[in-house]
């Protein structure tokens, strides 16, 4: 368990440090504002065969987590900005990527694993972009870890420039590395998927079905008065470029939603593909996750509820761009949020973590993090306490003994 509490996965039961996760930051994104888990239950990612074949970058700095505050209070686990987050679960350490900051393209962090609480900034891991499109507005990355120990990044970015001077609509391309810290490497000539026709595309999220790679992803229609759509569309083996034609798995059709689907992002389990998803205006308390039940990785879904399944609460306003990993037997979640009252285009999206579990027949999972965080933290204590009685009956029976020899030796003395 000391490997999920503490967020190697971002997640290895730490210290309490509970305010190092709420204090404000001076940096913001950029985005314009146009019990155990059942067998069977993955987020359906997988750990690559073969290690990295390159180190990660230096460490830049270092952070404290708020971990265990942060599951059972509902609080950020980090201080930092952290917009549509991307955790990468490895042997060695754990990764995640988020959306452009001010001073990266793509920020990468890493907590090694057997850490006590913090997470290493590893700086930008795509400290490059192509030549065809701009910095400032690189979204929403998900990074595949091929089965020969490298790595494919995707990642929303602008299109190359039109001719007629028409505004850049988001499309999505892929850079490859070494090592799961990056550097990441985008040598293409252009977008990887680009439906202009539909209003670009972004979010892109990987999921792995067996051994076949997919990639999820949104057509960004709400920028020209479009529907949102999101799709499913399998990779070639090593994840470069796409295989098949987009399949269609939800769009926008819920009043909640507000005309707006995005962020997918897909687990499985008992044979069901649950896809999640984010809706509504993503700037406002009213953004939100909805969940929908596949018979495939593409389809065909049904939404099972006519509400979010995850909105916002008294600890966080927004709650999106969740993205799920496996550990100690169990899916978790992270997601970003903001801090109560601050959800705008100004504020900053943090990292919040949970763990999810299903129960009884239903193919919509609970949140679970809290109900976890407690019942290991009073095992760990009765463990502890169980092992001081222990000792403390040993150290008596000890000097009990001791003390009958000593009583024993004295007798012989005296009858001598």
């Amino acid at each position: 368990m000391r490997r999920l509490l503490g967020l190697g996965v971002l997640v290895l039961l730490a210290p309490l440090t509970s305010a190092a996760g709420q204090g404000d930051s001076t940096t913001t994104t950029v985005r314009p504002p146009d019990p155990p888990a059942p067998t069977g239950a993955t987020a359906g990612q997988r750990t690559p065969s073969a290690g990295p074949a390159a180190g990660d970058p230096p460490v830049v700095s270092t952070t404290p987590l708020s971990l265990v505050s942060g599951l059972l209070s509902g609080k950020p686990i980090l201080p930092v900005p952290l917009a549509d987050p991307f955790l990468l679960a490895e042997p060695e350490a754990n990764y995640i990527y988020a959306t452009n900051t001010t001073t990266a393209n793509i920020p990468v962090y890493r907590s090694a694993t057997g850490d006590d609480g913090t997470v290493d900034y590893l700086g930008d891991a795509l400290p490059k972009v192509p030549s065809w499109t701009v910095q400032g507005f690189q979204w929403a990355p998900s990074v595949y870890a091929r089965p020969d120990g490298t790595f494919v990044m995707y990642y929303a970015t602008p299109q190359p420039p039109t001719a007629d001077g028409s505004p850049r609509r988001q499309c999505i391309s892929r850079a490859t590395s070494r090592a799961a810290g990056g550097p990441f490497v985008d040598d293409s000539t252009g977008p990887m998927i680009c439906p202009l026709d539909q209003g670009g595309a972004i979010d892109p999220s990987v999921f792995v079905d067996g051994t076949t790679p997919y990639l999820l992803w949104k057509s960004d229609g709400d920028c020209c008065n479009l529907p949102t759509v999101i799709y499913s569309q399998q990779l070639r083996p090593d994840g470069l470029d796409t295989a098949g034609p987009a399949v269609e798995l939800i769009r926008d059709s819920q009043p909640w939603e507000a005309n707006l689907v995005e962020a997918p992002s897909m687990i499985t389990a008992d044979g069901k593909y649950v896809l999640f998803y984010s809706a509504n205006d993503w700037a406002t308390p009213n953004y939100a996750i909805g969940v929908a039940v596949c018979d495939s990785v593409t389809g065909p879904c049904t939404k099972p509820l006519d509400r979010p399944w995850l909105s916002s609460i008294d600890f966080y306003s927004g709650p999106g761009g969740q993205e799920f990993f496996d550990a100690e037997g169990r899916i978790w979640m992270v997601h970003h949020g903001f801090l109560p009252g601050q959800a705008s285009s100004d504020g900053t999206r943090r990292l919040y973590l949970d763990a999810l579990e299903f129960t009884g027949d239903s193919p919509v999972p609970s949140r679970v993090g809290r109900s976890v965080t407690l019942f290991t933290l009073i095992s760990t204590a009765l463990g502890i306490l169980l092992a001081v009685v222990v000792a403390i009956l040993l150290i008596r029976w000890i000097l009990h003994r001791r003390h009958r020899r000593h009583v024993a030796t004295a007798t012989v003395t005296d009858d001598r």
